[in-house]
């Protein structure tokens, strides 16, 4: 099961990235494990000072993506993708995940000023252009990747016993979802970055 939905996973993504248009995300507010991947295997990410980023789901026994790696940095994407830390915007942007950072009444002005800027070209130029960067990328090995992400990410969802997930399951069964996040995120608060970087 989790061979074939990690590899549908990997097959939209890379429909996304592989498309003759650029895929420019504009994010606000918070923007989590899957859709954070979405955001940072976009071509482009701009994001307001609300956005924060994380991956949690790391935390109980779940995948990365190598998208993270590949926008990130090897070291910085490791940092937030083996802990599922939180990271604000300004952050995301230190780190390379986002393109810029704006405040929330300006995020999508931002982002079709930019579409705008880009229309101005010939189709076909911005077609060609495009293809240089992605398939550039895919012939360095970036297919590979993300084909031996979801390979990977099946092992990472059957990584943990019946036993280890029981704390999890128990605390849903007794709070519900509050309990599971509690569970799970509880031991990493504060977080680094974001609402959360403060005790509560």
């Amino acid at each position: 099961y989790w061979r074939m939905s990690d590899r549908r996973n990997r097959d939209k993504f890379l429909h996304m990235w592989e498309l003759s248009k650029p895929v420019i995300a504009a994010v606000h507010g918070w923007c989590m494990g899957g859709g954070s991947w979405y955001a940072v295997a976009a071509h482009m990410t701009f994001a307001d000072t609300e956005a924060v980023f994380a991956q949690p789901e790391v935390r109980h026994m779940d995948n990365t993506s190598f998208f993270w790696i590949l926008n990130a940095g090897y070291k910085n994407g490791l940092r937030y993708s083996l802990t599922g830390d939180h990271i604000d915007a300004q952050e995301a942007l230190r780190i390379g995940i986002v393109n810029k950072v704006v405040e929330p009444d300006q995020l999508l002005e931002e982002a079709f000023s930019v579409v705008e800027r880009i229309a101005l070209v010939s189709p076909e130029t911005v077609k060609i252009n495009l293809a240089v960067a992605t398939m550039g990328l895919e012939m360095m090995g970036l297919h590979k990747a993300l084909t031996l992400n979801a390979e990977l990410s099946a092992l990472a969802h059957t990584s943990v016993s019946e036993e280890g997930r029981k704390k999890f399951t128990d605390a849903q069964k007794t709070s519900g979802l509050r309990g599971y996040l509690q569970e799970r995120d509880g031991p990493f608060q504060p977080e680094p970055f974001g609402p959360r970087s403060q005790p509560r």
